[in-house]
Parts: structure tokens; sequence; C-alpha cells
């Protein structure tokens, strides 16, 4: 299994991780001091076990499982902290245990073998939360939901930088896209925030990289996509596309020609 040990104190985090691997010798672990880096990690890998202590800089431990929480709802928390102060709020989480500082051998290998969820239920939640349809008309959705935007405008930004795969654009580009002329910089703005909050309240602002002047995909590789697939695997993908491309929006036009000639290879 793997694990992850979040601990601000180095000596304190190291020894955490020698107890894990004593009572799991084929034991992954990572060991993390800074709450916030772990956070980021934990939203980009699959781990088993969160060993955490609570009191942190930055971000307790707490509030660290609560954000995970938001993202993989089976999650096997092991708080060990020399508080019990947050024992009511750990369990409100369905922690798997806790355990009070210093940690013994036979604490860690106990929590270890009486874990609130096994592998195999983790991995339903550890599955891609991004699901987006790109042949026939665009959408999106996360943990199954269609993603419900302010304003129209804004799901045909999040297409184009969908469109791009990833490529750093500039905001002059996509707007030269989304409109074919210009004045339309206030309404740009409202239509990042808009994407922006969206994500946010599903716990998946990460997935768009913005800079002054430029924005992108950050993760292609969060999205389960059927254009995606097909470009991994168009001999494997072809029986993906049925002859629309982002069907909503005319800056995918010419892409979806291409699709079309490549559809008489396979």
């Amino acid at each position: 299994m793997k694990y992850i040990v979040l601990d601000d104190e180095p000596l304190a985090a190291n020894y955490l991780a020698d107890l894990v691997r004593e009572n799991d010798p084929k034991a992954e672990v990572t060991v993390e001091t800074n709450p916030l880096k772990g956070l980021d990690l934990a939203k980009r890998e699959e781990f088993h076990v969160y060993f955490i202590d609570i009191q942190m800089p930055g971000l307790n431990g707490v509030d660290f499982a609560k954000e995970l929480k938001k993202i993989y709802p089976r999650s096997n928390f092991i708080f060990v902290t020399g508080y019990d102060d947050y024992m009511r709020n750990a369990f409100d989480l369905d922690a798997s245990d806790y355990i009070m500082k210093p940690a013994s051998s036979d604490q860690v290998g106990h929590a270890i073998q009486n874990l609130r969820y096994q592998p195999e239920d983790i991995k339903e939640d550890s599955e891609k939360r991004v699901k987006i349809t790109c042949f026939g008309n665009f959408d999106i959705l996360i943990d199954g939901r269609p993603v419900k935007f302010k304003f129209d405008k804004t799901k045909e930004l999040l297409a184009f930088l969908v469109h791009r795969r990833g490529a750093r654009t500039s905001n002059r580009e996509i707007m030269a896209h989304l409109w074919e002329d210009e004045g339309h910089d206030s309404y740009f703005r409202m239509l990042k925030k808009d994407l922006r909050d969206c994500l946010q309240d599903l716990a998946c602002q990460d997935l768009i990289y913005t800079e002054r002047g430029y924005m992108s995909l950050a993760h292609p590789d969060w999205i389960q996509c059927d254009y995606f697939s097909w470009l991994e695997d168009k001999e494997a993908g072809a029986d993906l596309y049925h002859g629309e491309y982002m069907a909503q929006y005319s800056w995918a036009e010419e892409v979806n020609s291409l699709l079309e000639q490549e559809k008489y290879y396979f």
C-alpha cells in the first residue's frame, strides 16, 4: 500500500515512517513536512493511508483532511498528535484512528490492520473525476454531474483550453477565437473568474493554470476525454469519433476536418 506521513517536524515524520515500514514491509512511504505541498501531492497522486500530525503551520491536519475528503470521500486518515483537543473533529471526518504521540509500533500496526477503507474502495474514488466529451458537443462532468457556469461563454473558454491540450495560450489568442473581434477584455475577465470560482467550488481549481496574459489546461492527465484518448491511440479510438468535434463552436471546424480525414485510415 501507499502511505503518506505528514508532520512538520522531520525527525517525527521519519520516525513514524520507520514504524509504518516495520509493520508493512511492502509499504511505499512518502514523507512530507510541508502540509500545503502535501495537499498538492495528495491531489495528484493516489495514497491509501494518510498519517497526519494536527498542529502544523499553514494548514493544520484536520483542515488538510477536510480538503482532501472533498476529492476522495473514502480516505484513511490516521491522526498522530500530542494533543487530544481535536479528537472529535477527527472522528467527524471518519478517521481510521487517532494516536497520541509518541506513537508506538503496536499502535501503528493496529491502525494499519484496522483501516476504515480497503485499497479497492479507494481506487473507485481515485479514478479521474473530470470527464469531458469533445466528439459531438463539448460537455464536462465532474463527479458525474454537469458543471453549471454563470455564463455560457465560460464553457466555451474551457472548451478552447481543452482544445489546446495544455499548450500555453495568450489571452489575446483566446479572445480572438471566442469573439473574432476586439473589445471584450472586461467580459473575458468575468469569464476567467467564473471558471476559477466554479472549479474551486468543486475542488478542481488546479485544473487551470493562469499567469499574466496567459492561460492553459494544467493537468490534461487528470481528465478522461474522448479526444485525448483518440490522440493517444488513433486506431483504438477510431470508434469514438462520429463526424463531429465540439460541434457548437465554429473555431473547432478545422480540427473536425482533420479528424474526418484521419477516420478513413482506420
